[in-house]
């Protein structure tokens, strides 16, 4: 390495004081000794003048050889100093150009006049000149052209301020410019250095493009994450490692009932149903150890109503960038009308086979009112009607023994009129269509009652909310099911009111099964009956005509023609067995809905007097008054001749069947609007309440009086009935006698006849 100049000189100086110094050392050496010789020569004297000098000499030689060896020492250690500081200063000045150079961002040095003195190659890569394009240039060349004046103002400003350094976009952002004219954001700060009297002004810039928009993306995933979360369809959550509630939207409150203020105060226990708490507790815990990475279940919620709502739960555990636990995160879906509908599913799969395990009307009723209480109702009633809205059967089930003793106690004491209650089943059976009380107002209570104890009766039941849902299968009604809430305060809405009609047409299919059912095995027994009859009732004529025939066969023609009493018997035996075959094919043809009228105008009074003379000897026979009793001014009928004297022959003779001898038979006509009514009232022994439903059915005979007769004689008059569009009743009670009733339309006195085929 060549030594550098001053090094140098400081070198030789050391060189010629160490030379000094010898040659200095030399002569006081030879003065010394030249001393010592003279004083031995002479012992004083000049020589000892001459020693004395050449002692002071020497020791001024030797001070100022030391003084000047020391401060070329001196010297040589100050230039050794200088050299490490220069070389130190050399250093720092190459590891600073190393980082002007290198730097990524920009670092841009300008003169007073705003010109580029510096330009590293981070100025180089965001700005795109290069540093021989850039230096000289004003600092305009990299900034907006909108941004020139302001930005001189600023600098200008600064420089001639107190500050030795700002950061830059304080109050407006930075913008720089490339040399393509792309503009980008930037960030910078801005420093300045006095050097003689001259402002030396440094910018470092920094490009920050990528992070505006990585902030933007940022932003963007944030404000996805935000609409997402507030204004997710399902409940969400973000929970505590304490399993407090941090964060929760819109669809959470809607499920549980508590506003979002409420929610962040409570943890999730507070709100989950205990019997679901240590299963959760669980799962929780399970994602805490990093067993789970997620679970899903269903568990049920309290709604701050009290209530219970069924919630299907996903959650899982979000972890920092060091694997620490930070919250969870929740989603809840409200699937209360899922499980209300599969619990619905479920009440209806079972539903069927307990319907259909009976073929009994009653066992069926009751199944269904079983069914409905307790899982839809607190109360059911079940009533199942005829075409004139007469109740065939009625069945009540109530949630408690105490209430079904209500029940009873109602039912018992005020029996149940379909076409009463304010006309509510009545609208249903006329129109098919269910009714739905949410809630049940007192005033409801006031029209269903027929009396004040009544009205306490049902004020007992308590009745909150109702449903009355017909019976309808095959296009038919069958009759009506109705339910009540009462204790469980239960409300029915649009699902239950759809539930209960499903549970209604199930339950009508059944019932109607059941009504066919009986109807075959009804006319199992109609054809027993009339294999029965025919076998019984022809028998007994043919056996007549056969002896009757072989008593006249036996007799001689003289014989025969003397007596005539055989063929008489052969007569009567072939009119009744004619009179039979007739009343069985009658019933063939209601049966099959086939049986004929011819009406025409007919006069009343006649066909009335025409019925009594006909049945007037064997009723003197028994000594039974026979009384008509027909107005003057009775309308015409509108009538089959034939068939109106077969209805009241069969009703006449029905009621001196069962009229004891003495007894009275009163047969009363009475104008009714458009119809005229026909009573035969009897003075017998009446007929019993449960009997009267079954009293048209063919072959069907009472249990008390005679057994002559196949039992078609009433079956026949209410089809007969039926055919002319009129209607037919009895009124009657045991001990009392028996009232027979039925209406027929009237009509002109002159009209051509007309057939009809009913």
């Amino acid at each position: 390495m060549t030594p550098r100049p001053g090094s140098a000189r400081v070198l030789r100086l050391e060189q010629v004081v160490g030379g000094m110094g010898l040659l200095a050392t030399g002569l006081s050496i030879v003065m010394a000794v030249g001393a010592l010789l003279a004083w031995a020569m002479d012992g004083g004297g000049l020589p000892h003048v001459f020693f004395g000098i050449s002692v002071i000499a020497f020791f001024t030689l030797a001070v100022f050889l030391s003084l000047l060896t020391r401060n070329a020492r001196a010297l040589a250690s100050m230039e050794e100093e200088r050299q490490r500081v220069e070389q130190s200063l050399r250093a720092s000045e190459a590891r600073l150009a190393a980082i002007v150079s290198g730097a990524a961002d920009a670092i841009i040095s300008i003169d007073g006049a705003q010109r580029i003195t510096v330009f590293n190659e981070g100025a180089e890569h965001i700005f795109g000149y290069s540093a021989r394009e850039a230096l000289g240039q004003s600092l305009d060349l990299l900034i907006p052209e909108r941004y020139h004046q302001l930005h001189r103002q600023h600098v200008a400003l600064f420089t001639t301020g107190t500050e030795s350094s700002r950061t830059m976009a304080e109050r407006l952002p930075i913008v720089g410019r490339r040399k393509s004219g792309e503009e980008f954001p930037a960030e910078a700060s801005l420093s300045k250095v006095d050097l003689d009297g001259a402002h030396l002004l440094t910018v470092m810039l920094r490009d920050i493009s990528a992070r505006k928009r990585a902030e933007e993306v940022l932003r963007n995933s944030e404000e996805h994450f935000r609409t997402a979360f507030e204004d997710a369809p399902i409940g969400m959550a973000i929970v505590g490692l304490d399993g407090r509630f941090l964060n929760v939207n819109a669809g959470l409150c809607a499920i549980v009932g508590y506003s979002q203020r409420e929610l962040l105060g409570r943890r999730f226990r507070d709100i989950t149903w205990h019997e679901d708490l240590d299963a959760d507790l669980a799962n929780f815990q399970r994602l805490l150890t990093g067993e789970l990475s997620s679970y899903q279940r269903e568990k049920r919620y309290v709604h701050k109503q009290g209530h219970l709502v069924d919630i299907l739960l996903t959650s899982s555990l979000v972890r920092d960038a060091r694997g620490e636990p930070l919250h969870f995160i929740a989603h809840m879906q409200d699937i209360s009308e899922r499980k209300l509908l599969e619990q619905a599913l479920r009440f209806l799969a079972e539903a069927g086979p307990r319907l259909a395990g009976s073929l009994k009307t009653r066992t069926t009723l009751t199944a269904v009112a079983r069914l409905a209480v307790p899982a839809l109702a607190d109360w059911c009633v079940v009533e199942l009607v005829d075409d004139n809205g007469n109740v065939l059967s009625l069945e009540g089930v109530a949630a408690t023994p105490e209430k079904s003793m209500l029940l009873d106690a109602v039912l018992g004491a005020y029996p149940h009129d379909p076409l009463r209650h304010g006309n509510i089943v009545a609208g249903v059976l006329q129109t098919g269509r269910s009714v739905l009380f949410p809630q049940v107002p007192e005033t409801l209570l006031e029209e269903m009652a027929e009396d004040a104890a009544h009205l306490e009766m049902l004020r007992r039941i308590a009745p909150v909310s109702g449903i009355v849902v017909p019976l309808q299968a095959r296009g038919r009604i069958l009759g009506v099911a109705i339910l009540w809430t009462s204790e469980s305060e239960r409300h029915f809405g649009a699902r239950d009111l759809t539930l209960a009609e499903e549970l209604a047409n199930r339950a009508a299919l059944a019932i109607d099964n059941a009504f066919l059912h009986e109807k075959s095995e009804q006319a199992t027994r109609i054809r027993d009956e009339v294999l029965r009859v025919v076998a019984h009732d022809l028998r007994t004529p043919l056996n007549v005509i056969a002896l009757s025939a072989t008593t006249l066969l036996k007799r001689t023609p003289e014989q025969r023609a003397s007596d005539t009493r055989p063929l008489e018997v052969i007569r009567k035996a072939v009119q009744r067995s004619h009179r039979l075959i007739q009343d069985l094919l009658d019933v063939a043809r209601m049966e099959a809905g086939r049986l004929k009228v011819a009406r025409a105008p007919q006069d009343t009074a006649s066909l009335v007097g025409e019925a009594i003379d006909l049945h007037r000897a064997l009723a003197e026979a028994k000594s039974i008054q026979l009384i008509a009793d027909v107005p003057d001014d009775t309308p015409p009928l509108l009538a089959d001749h034939d068939r109106v004297i077969q209805i009241l022959s069969n009703l006449i003779g029905n009621a001196l069947k069962f009229t004891p001898e003495g007894g009275t038979i009163i047969v009363r006509v009475e104008p009714e609007g458009g119809t005229v009514r026909f009573s035969v009232r009897d003075t017998g022994a009446g007929i019993a309440a449960e009997d009267i439903p079954s009293l048209f059915e063919p072959f069907w005979q009472a249990r008390v009086g005679s057994k002559d007769g196949t039992g078609l004689g009433l079956a026949i008059v209410k089809g007969l009935v039926d055919a002319h569009g009129g209607h037919l009743w009895v009124e009657s009670s045991p001990g009392m006698g028996s009232t027979f009733s039925f209406s027929l339309p009237t009509g002109p006195r002159a009209e051509s006849q007309l057939t009809h085929h009913a």
